[in-house]
């Protein structure tokens, strides 16, 4: 099962992982892709994966930092899925899936691409450079909740098929999205200056039921990891593919870039970055002390999502 419906990008594009393992997994495993909310409510999906329910669930943590806050190291992560794996990130988190939600993660499946802040208006910029959202009325996730009103702005989480009447009615002033996904909503008439550079970067996530995990053969196990492990670099790299081709597109509409000063951008990253560990380390000061030295690396900011 899915966060999203079948259509949506995170979707289509994760289609190739459920592809290549049941190519390779004739006669030993194989997958069979449910569907997204339809199904199963968005919000239920990892409380379905934790009673067993179903096998397999693959969404954005940001979605479920009330049941899993740890998922927070990968949104506010500054390194990639392959640098988690080779510096002993991933394996660092395993504890926290199965104990938060009796789960094997198999892969940081789709990541690299950050969120913009989109607005009506023309944004302003404070004496320090940041965006003064002064009141703004911005839909958001969840995730993005603090920064924004840190900068100002009035968060409004309403769901994503509810976006373009909320524009529509004049409820919101602006959103703060992904650099993807945009054309998919039609909304190019509202919305006219992006915030650049983009801040944080994708944490969507392949994980397992953790007695599922255990039930299956050892072969069975080694197929669904190795094509996790082969698909993180390529769900990365098609990611970024469509965020070019989309950038293109929405500039074409008529979508302008409103870039923070210089020399700023990086204040502006640290910001949105120091927001999410802190409140990860509000919600889990242990594992916000012993994560961040694998996905936040200091000095500085290693600009994970360009």
């Amino acid at each position: 099962m899915s966060s999203w419906s079948k259509p949506q990008n995170f979707n289509v594009l994760f289609m190739d992982y459920v592809d290549a393992v049941n190519r390779a997994g004739r006669g030993v495993v194989q997958i069979d892709f449910k569907g997204g909310p339809e199904v199963i409510p968005q919000a239920q999906l990892l409380y379905a994966l934790r009673r067993g329910v179903i096998d397999l669930a693959f969404g954005a943590i940001t979605y479920y930092r009330g049941v899993l806050p740890e998922g927070d190291a990968l949104f506010g992560a500054t390194i990639t899925p392959m640098q988690a794996r080779a510096n002993g990130g991933t394996a660092a988190l395993q504890p926290y899936w199965a104990k938060r939600i009796n789960a094997h993660l198999l892969g940081w499946m789709q990541s690299g691409v950050g969120v913009h802040i989109y607005l009506a208006p023309q944004p302003t910029f404070g004496a320090d450079g940041m965006p003064q959202l002064g009141g703004l009325k911005i839909r958001t996730s969840p995730s993005n909740r603090e920064l924004l009103e840190v900068l100002g702005g009035r968060p409004v989480q309403i769901a994503v098929k509810e976006i373009y009447t909320a524009f529509q009615r004049g409820t919101v002033d602006g959103l703060a999205f992904t650099t993807t996904g945009i054309p998919d909503l039609g909304i190019e008439r509202f919305i006219r200056y992006r915030i650049d550079p983009a801040f944080l970067q994708l944490s969507i996530c392949l994980q397992i039921n953790l007695d599922r995990w255990h039930s299956l053969s050892a072969a069975a196990r080694q197929i669904l990891q190795n094509e996790a492990i082969r698909y993180e670099p390529k769900g990365r790299a098609d990611f970024f593919a469509l965020r070019d081709r989309e950038v293109i597109l929405v500039e074409e509409r008529g979508l302008r870039s409103a870039p923070v000063p210089e020399p700023h951008a990086a204040t502006y990253l640290t910001l949105a970055h120091d927001t999410v560990w802190r409140r990860l380390a509000e919600r889990a000061p242990d594992a916000a002390r012993h994560l961040r030295q694998y996905f936040y690396p200091e000095p500085a900011l290693s600009r994970a999502n360009e």
